[in-house]
């Protein structure tokens, strides 16, 4: 995810027509992913809207996986409609593909390698800011944590367990030879299986537990509170969830395989954040090169 996020004044939405900037509640599309810095807010200012690759689209985008008129929005009544065009890989709303769909706030889109974020007309600007702080926090393709705030919040638990002597563990979790099935299946089936992936460890994260994705196909869960035995053994239960149920994906069903890295602290010796993990980045080496699937700690 991108560090600069795009500052937000209502006057955005209107663009050049003084009309608009007198009433501003159209309904708008924030892209969450790419996040960028430039051109994330689309208002929808136009009762019908295409969105796809072609130049002469309402909504262009720069990316191979999205048809030349991949979707369109429509206005009617007071909602807004999506509808495929018929695009070769599909027009995704909350995850599920759909060939129309009538949209409500906070869903979201996804075309080709881009997700969006629909806004309602009502109370656009607080819509607009809680959009923002996901992209700030949230991985929008898996929907866990992203690299960003994992680092900050993971620093202060470490800072915590260290003052008040209390344990605290790391797992570092590589899903093994993604670049196959990227190669064999396609990027998209790609993005398929990171996304079932990280909602399979959601499954298994408690709420005082914290889930991220900290690279392209690298998660990382920190464990406070726990013992070492219990964190080896949730590893243990974290792989397993992987290997032994195939993902369904558009491309039919995708084997993948996860290693493990384990790191874990009683709290009584001066660790910082970034030593525990190297010491789970060394010990994911190692599962790695024993042969994957597996857990090292």
């Amino acid at each position: 995810m991108a560090g600069t996020l795009p500052a937000f004044r209502l006057e955005d939405l209107s663009g050049s027509n003084p009309e608009i900037k007198k009433k501003p509640r159209h309904s708008c599309l924030v892209r969450i992913y790419p996040a960028s810095a430039s051109d994330a807010l689309r208002d929808l200012h136009k009762p019908r809207m295409t969105i796809g690759r072609d130049s002469l689209c309402d909504i262009e985008l720069t990316d191979d996986f999205a048809s030349r008129v991949h979707a369109m929005l429509e206005e009617i009544g007071d909602h807004w409609v999506l509808t495929d065009r018929g695009s070769l890989n599909g027009t995704f709303v909350n995850d599920e593909r759909i060939e129309q769909h009538s949209l409500k706030p906070d869903d979201q889109i996804r075309i080709g390698n881009h997700i969006f974020k629909f806004l309602s007309s009502d109370q656009v600007e607080i819509q607009y800011h809680e959009a923002v702080y996901e992209m700030m926090t949230i991985d929008a393709l898996t929907q866990t944590y992203n690299r960003r705030y994992f680092e900050d919040a993971f620093r202060r638990e470490v800072l915590r367990a260290v003052r008040h002597q209390r344990p605290i563990a790391v797992l570092v979790i590589d899903v093994d030879f993604f670049k196959h099935i990227n190669d064999r299946f396609g990027h998209l089936v790609g993005d398929e299986v990171l996304r079932a992936i990280g909602q399979r460890f959601a499954e298994r994260t408690r709420g005082d537990e914290m889930l991220a994705r900290i690279g392209g196909e690298e998660f990382v869960t920190a464990l406070p509170e726990i013992s070492h035995e219990n964190a080896v053994k949730l590893a243990e239960e974290l792989r397993a969830s992987i290997c032994d149920r195939p993902f369904v994906t558009s491309r039919g069903a995708v084997k993948a395989t996860v290693s493990i890295g384990v790191a874990h602290i009683d709290g009584r010796s001066a660790v910082t954040s970034g030593e525990l993990m190297d010491r789970a980045d060394k010990k994911l080496y190692e599962a790695k090169h024993a042969g994957r699937n597996q857990v090292k700690w």
